[in-house]
């Protein structure tokens, strides 16, 4: 029997999906970019958000089969490697087409982004208890920058 939270989720999981298209079809169709220089910075983003993703898929390889928490490469400076890509390249593309209703999906995929890590934290709390709880403790959810200062400083102490 499916649960009323799992109809919840895969319904989440259908707006997300429909959006994301919506935001790759209006980039591709209505790409006036006025400021060059925005553009960049983004495509600059883009590029950064799939070497991000390259790094995720990297350090979960092993975990994945193994069913364990991954706490190594990406995933020890971010706990959300895959969600903080899809903010960067949401952003990536919001600053490449420069449209006003690309910025307003955006807003709404990160905000469904935002609720998803939310939950996924739970299940893993859920599924890896107190491990999980000193993880979140010792790294921060998407901070990048916040995870690559933490991670330095712990290598100075050493």
């Amino acid at each position: 029997m499916i649960s009323e939270k799992n109809i919840v989720h895969k319904i989440y999981h259908v707006i997300f999906l429909i959006l994301y298209c919506l935001l790759i079809l209006s980039s591709i169709l209505y790409n006036s970019a006025k400021l060059v220089s925005l553009r960049c910075i983004g495509w600059i983003t883009l590029i950064f958000g799939i070497v991000v993703l390259l790094g995720s898929i990297q350090s979960r390889k092993k975990a994945h089969f193994e069913e364990t928490l991954v706490e190594s490469g990406i995933y020890a400076i971010v706990r959300h490697p895959e969600f903080l890509v899809h903010i960067l390249i949401i952003l990536s593309l919001i600053l490449i087409t420069q449209q006003v209703v690309n910025l307003v999906i955006g807003a709404i995929l990160i905000l469904l982004l935002y609720f998803a890590m939310i939950e996924e934290e739970k299940r893993n709390i859920d599924k890896f208890g107190d491990t999980y709880r000193s993880y979140m403790q010792r790294v921060p959810r998407i901070n990048l920058l916040v995870g690559i200062k933490r991670m330095h400083n712990k290598k100075r102490l050493k």
